[in-house]
């Protein structure tokens, strides 16, 4: 369950990183700053290589045990219902 809540949440976080670097990188490389753009473009990949490696390799070890995926807690601490 801890591991759940880990990638869940890393890979959450993982996410938004990406999308602003993204748009930083666009900024970037629309105002002249090439050096700053390759920087972004770079911090946005490997923010999405780890987050898709993260929820990807959670995903893969509930598969072999037999689990549910991963999946972010209701705000009442429930689960997401599952069906069979």
């Amino acid at each position: 369950m801890k591991l759940h809540l880990f990638a869940e949440w890393i890979g959450y976080t993982l996410g938004l990183l990406a999308v602003i670097a993204f748009a930083l990188a666009i900024v970037a490389a629309a105002s002249g700053f090439a050096g700053w753009a390759v920087v972004a473009a770079v911090t946005f990949m490997i923010a999405v290589t780890l987050a898709l490696a993260l929820v990807g390799g959670t995903v893969r070890h509930d598969h072999r045990q037999r689990r549910h995926t991963p999946r972010f807690p209701l705000p009442g601490g429930t689960a997401w219902p599952v069906k069979p």
